[in-house]
């Protein structure tokens, strides 16, 4: 078997060792990986990603962020790694470096809906809602069945009082999910603090 079998043959178990949720061997495979592909750009920075995005689903932020770190020094053109080391930032509350990466990745592929979601969640959230506003928007014109930018899409709109727009929102979710709780909850909190605010404007006058 040549190596370059033996490493086709390592990334295709690694992949099942993961899709089975044995992740320690999974890991272990990839470093397997990169031990023998010192030769092979592609090689590792595929499996760097593959501990990367284990680590991220797992918890370990330390190290999907050197890996997908490393990954990136390999492949900055690859979007989805930008993408998973800005979801990891974003984890760490790394603001700046989250988005840093996010727009690299909407930069290096503005077709993914989930990327534009992460970016204005993480800039509506903590930096500026109307911003983020329209990155949500952006994921809704790609993808109109994506619940979570409709969820998101109304907290934004929530958080800058705009009740009437948050309720559009978080009904076409619940449109799309009707039997998801946490969304129902969303609607009726927003609904109370509607009236809240109403009231308190009456209580004014």
């Amino acid at each position: 078997m040549t190596p370059i079998d033996n490493i086709e043959e390592l990334f295709r178990i690694a992949h099942n060792e993961t899709r089975a949720g044995n992740l320690k061997k999974a890991v272990g495979l990839y470093k397997r990986i990169i031990e023998l592909a010192k030769d092979d750009e592609r090689a590792q920075h595929i499996a760097y990603w593959g501990i990367g995005e284990i680590s991220l689903d797992d918890e370990q932020y330390a190290e999907a962020e050197y890996y997908l770190s490393k990954a990136i020094e390999l492949a900055p053109y690859e979007s989805s790694y930008h993408y998973l080391l800005g979801c990891t930032y974003s984890y760490t509350t790394e603001i700046d470096k989250s988005i840093k990466h996010l727009k690299n990745a909407v930069k290096l592929d503005g077709s993914m809906d989930i990327y534009w979601n992460q970016l204005g969640w993480i800039v509506g959230h903590h930096r500026n809602a109307e911003a983020g506003i329209e990155y949500l928007k952006k994921s809704l014109s790609i993808n109109s069945k994506n619940i979570n930018s409709y969820r998101d899409l109304c907290m934004l709109y929530t958080k800058s009082e705009r009740f009437d727009e948050a309720l559009v929102c978080i009904e076409e979710a619940i449109r799309l999910n009707p039997d998801n709780m946490e969304l129902i909850r969303i609607k009726a909190d927003i609904e109370f603090f509607k009236k809240e605010m109403e009231r308190l404007s009456d209580d004014t006058i």
